[in-house]
């Protein structure tokens, strides 16, 4: 059966480089195997997420060539019960939890954030670009928080499951949590997707790209004279296609690591850090 993908974009700050590398990818592997495209607003964050900044970028999106199937609806529309899922309340706080150690789970609040009692044991999934792979899982993540806001890895999750979201590809710095998802799928009974993570790109400050990066936002390319062919001359070698043509993409060419984008828009392997590998 074709799969069925999507594009999650979360809408508090406009798409960039890095989010462009997920995107082209997802947009890829899904139309290689004339499947179907979703675009899901996550816009959990209501103190965050700006609804011009979602227009902003589904114009991104279209500009890049990246067209969708059908729009579902967003996050901010949706509930997300516990239901089936190991749960306890929680009132610690980060520095608490690191320092003294979580008793929460022996313990009934009626107050604080709501986390997944974790199955313990390691997660093995096998990644379509990166191989098999093993993870412990976070421990115990908070899966709704004090407020009443669903938090990602619930999310996520939920959203998947309920649109029918067969194959999953996104930056390779959620390529850990996917343990945890992994752990969620399990408990529900449910199947989990398929995975792909992408390289991680960073600026010139050797940080991860992010609103911060203003000069690597798609906006700030196009008004420098950048055509989405050009975008895709630089992305494409990182997918292991020439240009944005699904009829050659193949997830095992799609490189691996962290990759530096300089000033100029152009991307270079980023060096190895001291002591890691």
């Amino acid at each position: 059966m074709p799969p069925t993908g999507r594009l999650a974009p979360t809408p508090s700050g406009h798409l960039h480089l890095g989010n462009a590398l997920a995107f082209g990818a997802a947009w890829l592997s899904v139309r290689a195997e004339g499947g179907r495209l979703l675009l899901r607003v996550e816009d959990l964050d209501a103190g965050r997420a700006r609804q011009d900044v979602a227009e902003a970028q589904r114009q991104d999106l279209r500009w890049l060539g990246l067209h969708w199937d059908h729009e579902v609806a967003p996050q901010s529309t949706r509930r997300y019960p516990l239901d089936g899922i190991p749960v306890f309340r929680c009132v610690c706080t980060r520095a608490t939890r690191h320092m003294l150690g979580c008793h929460c789970r022996v313990k009934e609040h009626d107050k604080g954030a709501w986390r997944f009692d974790t199955p313990r044991g390691p997660v093995e999934f096998v990644d379509r670009a990166c191989g098999p792979q093993t993870f412990a899982p976070d421990e115990d993540p908070i899966l709704v928080r004090a407020d009443g806001e669903a938090a990602y890895p619930l999310a996520v999750v939920l959203d998947d499951h309920r649109d029918g979201v067969t194959e999953v590809v996104r930056g390779g710095d959620l390529l850990q949590a996917t343990a945890t998802q992994v752990k969620l799928y399990d408990v529900l009974g449910w199947t989990a997707p398929s995975w792909l993570h992408v390289p991680i790109l960073v600026g010139e400050d050797g940080k991860k790209l992010s609103k911060s990066h203003g000069s690597t936002e798609l906006r700030a390319l196009r008004a420098a004279g950048w055509s989405a062919g050009r975008v895709w001359e630089v992305l494409g070698p990182l997918l292991g296609v020439a240009g944005l043509d699904p009829a050659g993409f193949d997830a095992h060419k799609v490189a691996r690591g962290t990759f530096r984008v300089r000033d100029d828009g152009s991307v270079q392997a980023a060096p190895t850090q001291p002591g890691s590998g």
